[in-house]
This record gives structure tokens, sequence and C-alpha cells, in this order.
């Protein structure tokens, strides 16, 4: 009798994130050995953020106070590992949409310590490293002012995963870069659709302020999936770009399109104002180009599932107060 493969072993970053929280339970139920890292303390995560890192722990062996710059991380590759791969999906992210975000600083923390954690890890048998991206970085397939990074975060992204890149690839890594455009989806905070259910909820119609940018919108549950087909399917190379697509349209048509569902399963009226969008300070198009919508994807669970938890954040009280 054949024996069962093993199942890959995974160290992932970011997992208190809305979409890490998703990457992570997408991995654990392909059969994954998740182990996530959270920089504070398990009391420190309180609010929405709270509720993702419990159900990261239902999931995934929870190492707090791990920071990766630190020694902390020696005690849980020594604990937990040896790794098959390391899905790096944190960055530095404080004020991330200030045109003053301090690009030379973000690099600077999202690099520190990596090389040396790489080379533990490739010590320990890991085969490769998987950096989260964004459609705001430089060069996305681009030429032109239209390919330079959309913002000082996305410069900063930029030049973190070239840095990265390099790192893995000195040591003997693989290095695969998973593209995030727009996710949506439950457990969010703080995104386009979270304005718009602030107002419903309220009797107010939703207030789009830049309807004409075209953007990738993917279903949070569908960018999880296809994160965990890249963690188990195998490298298509030593450097790897995937970039899933989900709803590509103006956002506009993206926030009449949440109105219908909303709409449908509330029972109140779902009104959207689109402002006289003139003004264009990032570019007008920003996609990815793998069409990541499957023929068996349930779609009517999802916004069962979406429109659900809006109602149950504003039971809560916490719809109306500011996101973390």
């Amino acid at each position: 009798m054949a024996a069962e493969p093993a199942r890959p072993r995974v160290l992932l970053s970011g997992a208190s994130s809305f979409s890490g929280m998703w990457i992570a339970e997408a991995l654990a139920a392909r059969g994954c050995h998740v182990v996530a890292t959270f920089r504070q303390a398990q009391g420190a995560y309180g609010g929405l953020r709270g509720e993702r890192v419990r159900r990261v722990a239902e999931v995934a062996v929870a190492c707090f106070e791990a920071d990766l710059t630190t020694s902390a991380i020696d005690a849980v590759l020594d604990r937990h590992g040896p790794f098959d791969v390391f899905a790096h999906h944190a960055a530095a992210i404080e004020n991330y949409r200030d045109p003053a975000y301090d690009v030379g600083e973000g690099v600077r923390r999202n690099t520190e310590g990596m090389r040396r954690l790489f080379r533990r890890l490739k010590e320990g048998g890991a085969r490769r490293v998987i950096a989260t991206g964004t459609t705001f970085e430089a060069d996305e397939r681009l030429s032109g002012p239209e390919s330079l990074a959309v913002s000082p975060y996305g410069l900063s992204k930029t030049l973190t995963n070239q840095a990265l890149r390099h790192f893995a690839r000195w040591e003997g890594l693989d290095f695969a870069r998973f593209v995030v455009a727009a996710p949506f989806g439950p457990w969010e905070e703080g995104r386009l659709v979270w304005s718009l259910f602030q107002a419903w909820m309220q009797g107010r119609p939703g207030v789009v302020r830049t309807p004409a940018y075209v953007r990738d919108n993917l279903p949070v549950d569908l960018l999880a999936r296809a994160y965990a087909d890249l963690v188990t399917g195998g490298s298509r190379g030593p450097d790897d770009v995937v970039r899933p697509a989900g709803f590509v349209g103006e956002q506009g048509a993206f926030a009449l399109r949440v109105a219908r569902e909303a709409q449908a399963r509330l029972g109140r009226p779902c009104l959207v104002q689109a402002a006289d969008q003139t003004e264009f300070p990032e570019p007008r198009v920003r996609v990815n180009d793998e069409p990541a919508i499957p023929a068996d994807w349930d779609e009517a669970a999802f916004w069962d599932a979406y429109v659900g938890y809006y109602r149950r954040v504003e039971q809560m009280g916490l719809l109306q107060a500011r996101p973390a």
C-alpha cells in the first residue's frame, strides 16, 4: 500500500489580516500543516481582527509575539519546523494611503532580517518563498507613465518584493509573487463596500467617489483558493507570478452589483450615488489578468455570507466605528 504524500508544511505571516485569515483557512482545508506567526501577544488583538485571529488559531498553530525580524522567529523554526514553504503575506501597511508614506522606512521594515530568515528556512529544507504583491506596484505589465507605482506604498512594495526575490534566489529558494488586486468578502474592514453598508444601514445612499476607475474586485474565498493552488500545486519555475482576476470593471458598476445583491437580502433600498469623477491621480486601469472565478463557484452562497456578515457587524455596533 502506497504511503500518503506528506502534508505541505507552511509558515504563514500576516494571518491576522482579512485576506490572511482566508488564506490560512484555505491552506488548512487543502491538508497543509500551517504555522501562523503574529507579531503581538494574543490579547493585543481586539475587535474584528481579534475574531480573525481566533479563527486562524482553530485551523493553524498560532505563534504569538513571533516577530520575523527578531530572535523570536528562531524559537518558532526550532519548535515547529522544518517548513516546505514560507507564505509571506505580512507587510508594513500603517498609513499606507498617506501620500507622505515613507517609502524607505517601509522597505526597511519589510526586508529587515529576511535574508537571515530565508537562510534558516533553506537550511531546514524549505523549497520556496511566496510573497504577496499588489496591482499598485510598478511595472505591472504596463509601460510608460502608466507603469509607475500607484502610490508611495506601491513603490515600497515594488522595492520590497524585488529585494525578497533576490534574497530568496541567493539562498537557493524558488520565489513566487502572488499579486492581490481588490479582494472583498466577509471579515473585511474599511473598504469601499464597508462605506456602502454604513450608508445603507442608516437609510442613506452609498457614495462612490471614484466610479470611473477600472479595478479588479475578487471574492476573497476565490483569492484564497488561488493562493492554496499556488502552494499545493508546486513551483512553475524559480521565479513565478500569479495574478488572479475577479470582477473587472469600473468601480461604479461594481458598487451597483453589490447594491443589487444587498437589496435582495436586506429587503431595504440600497441606493448608489456615483460622483462625477474628473481627476485621476491614480492609473485609470489596474487589474489582474488570470480569471479566477470557476464554473463551480457558488456565487449565491458567497453573497448570502457577505451580506450576512455586514448584518452581524451592524448588530454588534461595529459598522459605524472607525475600522482598526
